[in-house]
């Protein structure tokens, strides 16, 4: 009986084990829309078919202009990473290192309004982070790719990191543009005491590379803490200026892929890009 008991109890606990994968187990999205819903007009089209990670493209036209209709700030959206077929957000967890690679395009006609500048309020997409404090205090941040040809890394516990910024004459990308993307996570004691991270941009279309390494404030949190998760974010904006056919909003993720992070030469990579900062700096 107790070695019955035994084998029941391993059993039990292998289970319990496998029922939580974390990020290796992603196989389908939780798709939330209308998470902001300035503009509940809108028309939504979702092109992410289920029991799949990886694609997902949302396009939303963002409606007419009219007193009814008053101009606002954004519609934001979110396919999160689920390991139960799209029933809900994955959890992940604070040990388990990843890299999620993918490619991008962000298409929008918000600057089309004939003055030839860049609107105000631009469409917004990339990885989006929530980092699960506890108590309903979620830290959220991830990788920001704004249609102005602004990139960069910041929140959810990360330090901040630069790719490109529109202001200064630094663009990482234009509307159109196919962008590759990676984001590796490092857990604490991977490489020392704090989480660290790489982001790894290609734009494939321009040519325009930059790799960014970069740790965790410890001070706020040391990586994503269990329970945090991950996902695309689609912010959608509109410009009042343009005609009746209105704002078109259409930013789609494809060849996504998630993989553990392990083995020397990816550490390797990360000690030399940490090296090289160094030196520069």
């Amino acid at each position: 009986m107790k070695i019955r008991a035994l084998v029941a109890l391993t059993v039990l606990a292998g289970a319990a084990a496998s029922a939580s994968a974390g990020i290796y187990g992603a196989n389908a999205y939780n798709v939330q829309l209308r998470n902001w819903n300035d503009y509940p007009a809108s028309s939504i089209t979702p092109d992410i078919a289920p029991n799949q990670i990886g694609h997902a493209r949302i396009t939303e036209n963002m409606g007419p202009v009219g007193l009814d209709y008053p101009q606002k700030y954004a519609n934001r959206h979110f396919a999160y990473f689920s390991e139960d077929g799209g029933v809900s957000k994955l959890a992940l967890k604070n040990n388990e290192s990843f890299k999620i690679s993918y490619k991008m395009k962000l298409n929008s006609n918000i600057d089309n309004d004939g003055s030839g500048q860049l609107w105000p309020q631009q469409p917004e997409g990339g990885l989006f982070f929530g980092n699960d404090h506890g108590g309903g205090w979620v830290d959220e941040g991830g990788i920001f790719v704004v249609g102005s040809g602004t990139v960069f890394v910041g929140g959810a516990g990360q330090n901040f990191s630069l790719i490109g910024e529109h202001n200064n004459g630094t663009d990482a990308f234009k509307k159109g543009d196919v962008l590759s993307m990676s984001y590796t996570y490092y857990a604490p004691g991977t490489l020392g005491a704090a989480a660290a991270y790489i982001v790894q941009f290609d734009n494939l279309t321009s040519g325009f590379s930059k790799t960014v390494v970069n740790s965790f404030d410890t001070n706020s949190a040391n990586g994503f803490l269990d329970g945090s998760w991950v996902g695309f974010r689609w912010q959608h904006n509109r410009n009042p200026l343009l005609g009746s056919d209105g704002t078109v909003n259409d930013i789609e993720y494809y060849d996504v892929s998630v993989v553990p992070t392990t083995g020397t030469a990816s550490l390797l990579a990360l000690g030399g890009l940490v090296a090289a900062r160094r030196r520069r700096a």
